[in-house]
Parts: structure tokens; sequence; C-alpha cells
């Protein structure tokens, strides 16, 4: 028996090659994002000024992946199918709902017509702990953005768990996470109006490991020695 890797490793460059040039090709609007919401102000500041984050390794590549042809399996699923991908914007904040579905038929009490509905995929570990614990609090303000832009009082959060495919979902009232999603997005208007790249200060646990950080090489830098290597970035000319 021979073992070869050919196959796999064609597989990793091909994403990423197609990874790089997506990276290559996108030009900061300057605009927050629903995704970004729960990001620390510092990479929120960065993003928007167009510095690059930290490579991205093949391994979460693939669970990227992985997540498209979940996200793509399920929406082909759902029953009353309104929209997919539209884009919405509230207060200079966009992104794109996953599926917008009408709810009409599906006997939830006091929810009908159409509203959002964002995909996750998890790994079986990932989906056991979601069940124990409940939704992801970056994936509710995501989701409470979408439900603001289109006017809706609710939305649902749907996880996969892509080792099997179960799916465990939540409905949520949009008006649970409104006041944080506005917040937020006040927080980032303010320190864009600076123009000023904070110290990093995390909003959630997971983001104070380095190996999770986006932009690694900033997170323990002061104040002054943020505004140093920010000008010796545009100097460089790494900034898109």
């Amino acid at each position: 028996m021979n073992k070869i890797t050919y196959l796999d490793k064609c597989i990793e460059n091909k994403l990423i090659e197609s990874n790089e040039k997506r990276s290559a090709g996108h030009k900061p609007s300057g605009k927050l994002s629903a995704s970004m919401l729960s990001w620390p102000l510092q990479w929120q500041m960065l993003k928007a000024l167009g510095v690059k984050q930290d490579a991205v390794d093949p391994y979460t590549l693939r669970k990227f992946l992985r997540g498209r042809h979940v996200e793509d399996w399920l929406r082909g699923d759902m029953p009353n199918l309104v929209d997919k991908e539209k884009l919405c914007e509230y207060r200079n904040t966009i992104g794109f709902v996953d599926a917008l579905i009408d709810m009409t038929d599906w006997n939830v009490p006091n929810v009908t017509g159409a509203i959002p509905h964002e995909i996750k995929s998890t790994a079986n570990s990932g989906f056991k702990w979601i069940k124990k614990s409940g939704y992801k609090k970056g994936h509710a303000l995501q989701a409470t953005l979408y439900a603001l832009a289109l006017g809706v009082d609710w939305f649902v959060l749907d996880y996969v768990a892509s080792d099997d495919y179960r799916i465990l979902s939540f409905l949520v009232k949009t008006s649970e996470h409104k006041a944080e999603v506005d917040k937020a997005i006040d927080e980032y208007d303010k320190q864009l109006e600076t123009g000023i790249v904070p110290v990093f200060e995390a909003k959630e646990k997971w983001q104070e490991s380095i190996k999770y950080n986006n932009y690694s090489q900033w997170a323990e830098l002061t104040a002054d020695e943020i505004k140093v290597k920010l000008k010796a970035v545009n100097n460089g000319g790494e900034i898109k």
C-alpha cells in the first residue's frame, strides 16, 4: 500500500491561491460589516484602514470551505426560501443574509412573514457545547443587524453539525440584542472619526488567544508603538 499526498496538496494550494486572490482584490469600504460587530475595536480599525490580516492557515481555509458547503446544502433544502445572500444595511453597517425564509407555515407562535436565518457550521464537539450553552453572542449580533435592516422582529440562528448534519435552530427576538448592536456601531463610528488605532482589548474570551488573533503583531503594542508601526506599514505599502 502506497500513500500519496499529491491530490491533497493540489487542493490545499488551490485554496491558498483562491484566498490570496480574494484578499488582493478586496478594497476596504470603511464600513463596518455585520460579522465584525463582535470584533475588538482594534481589529475593526485595522480592517477599515486596509491593514493586512494574518495569513489564514490551510486548516482554517478547509474549515471555511466546509462551512460554505454546509450553508449551500442547508439553504437548498430550507422550506419557503424567499431570498439568499441578500445585501442589508443598517446605520452604515452592511452584511449579507444567508437565507430569508417565509415562516408563515412553520407553525412558530407569533412569527409570520420572511425573517433572516444565519447559518453556522460547527464540528460535533462545538455542536454539543451550543446545545448546552446556547447560541454565540457574535452570531446573534450579526443576525440582529440583518433583522434591524429588514425591519423584522425576529431572526433565526441555524447551527449545523458538519459531521452528521444535525441542525439546532434558535429563534431570537431582534430587540434582545439591538442595544448591543447600536453600541458597537456607536463605538466604531466614534473611533473612525479619530483615525486612531487603539490598543488591543478583547470583547470575547477566545479573542485573548494570540493563536486566534487576526492581527497578532499588533496585539501587545502600546498606543505609541501602534502609531510607529502604522506609519511604517503605510510607508512600506502594506496597506491595500
